[in-house]
């Protein structure tokens, strides 16, 4: 089977940016490539080249126009090159011109998608384009129960073309290890109960919810610290506002699993994420969970057993759980050691096995 993803995220994964898309692609892609299948990736790249990496053949294709002009040259570029190769199924990945600029290419169509509101939505004349482009692909395969509803109502979907796809998690780069967790917070000289932020650092992630949630419990003397891990527009403003926190910037592999594995309890209040892939992360390295009721990441976590569904935008009840967490060690290691167990089997062999048995 002749399988091409098609991104112009840049590949392979690169974390400081988020990573969600680009780590689905290149794990699936490369599950694919384990199992015999014939795998090529097409990404926007400094230079047009090729790279074998992983069983996996990286086509990167050189764009020289801006956003969002950038999409169409590039899907272009992946077109004239698609038509001088056989493909079976054509995977894109946010890209919904995909399926109108590839119409000459006889293959399967999926489209792949996190964010629902392509190029501004129903604010610009490019909604009913958008909306008949979308209908021609074979399969949509949303991020989230929450993302394939709010899709399927903002662009009337027929059901029929629906599948959810949930992404995986690494459980072998992101696990409970406590000697390095013991290390690194003997270094660090933490003997307080460590509240984990991952994400990208700005406004809308809704963080000021867990700064305030924070304040709170250190004003009754709790012996909480917060650590904030990641980078954003609001940086530098979170940084003057909450000395008091650790702020470490992007954090890549082994850093970004140690830094899991040395936390207590994982905060995202977030209410626009239509996944969180985070979420996953932190419940494989055997952290509880709390986040908003509003959004894709209350999918991930089970009310009371492995974290805690907050009301959004509520920091009270946010810092409620928090606190509870913070004093009961014994329900803390139990919420953990259930994350963990609950996400066992959500590793990118089972995600990958979903896609394949919903796009053949």
């Amino acid at each position: 089977m002749n399988v091409s993803h098609v991104s112009v995220s840049t590949l392979p994964v690169l974390h400081r940016f988020g990573g969600a898309i680009e780590r689905r692609i290149v794990e699936i892609a490369q599950e694919q490539a384990r199992r015999g299948h014939r795998v090529s990736v097409y990404s926007v790249g400094d230079a047009t080249e090729t790279r074998e990496v992983s069983g996996v053949t990286y086509h990167f294709l050189k764009c020289r126009t801006r956003l969002p002009f950038r999409h169409l040259e590039f899907q272009y570029h992946v077109v004239r090159a698609l038509k001088k190769r056989v493909a079976d199924v054509l995977h894109f990945h946010s890209q919904p011109e995909g399926a109108w600029m590839s119409e000459a290419v006889g293959a399967r169509k999926v489209l792949s998608y996190d964010f629902f509101q392509f190029r501004g939505g129903r604010r610009t004349p490019l909604y009913h384009l958008y909306k008949r482009v979308l209908r021609s692909f074979d399969l949509l395969l949303p991020c989230s129960r929450h993302c394939l509803e709010e899709s399927q109502s903002f662009w009337s979907f027929p059901a029929s073309k629906l599948r959810i796809l949930y992404n995986g998690v690494n459980t072998q780069q992101f696990r409970l290890d406590p000697e390095a967790a013991a290390r690194e917070r003997g270094q660090l000289g933490i003997d307080k109960k460590v509240m984990l932020y991952v994400g990208r650092v700005s406004k809308e992630k809704n963080i000021d919810i867990a700064v305030a949630a924070f304040r709170k419990l250190l004003g009754e003397g709790l012996p909480v610290r917060l650590l904030m891990v990641g980078d954003g527009p609001y940086l530098r403003e979170l940084r003057q506002e909450v000395p008091e926190a650790c702020f470490t910037g992007y954090l890549l592999s082994a850093e970004l699993a140690t830094a899991y594995a040395s936390s207590d309890i994982f905060i995202f209040p977030s209410t626009t994420d239509t996944f969180g892939n985070v979420v996953l992360e932190a419940k494989a390295a055997g952290l509880p969970c709390v986040v908003s009721n509003r959004g894709g990441p209350c999918e991930l976590v089970t009310d009371g057993v492995d974290g805690f569904v907050t009301r959004a935008l509520d920091v009270g009840d946010f810092a409620r759980v928090l606190r509870l967490l913070c004093k009961d060690t014994e329900l803390r290691a139990k919420m953990g050691r259930e994350a963990r167990s609950r996400v066992e089997n959500r590793n990118w062999n089972n995600a990958f096995r979903q896609f394949w048995n919903d796009t053949l």
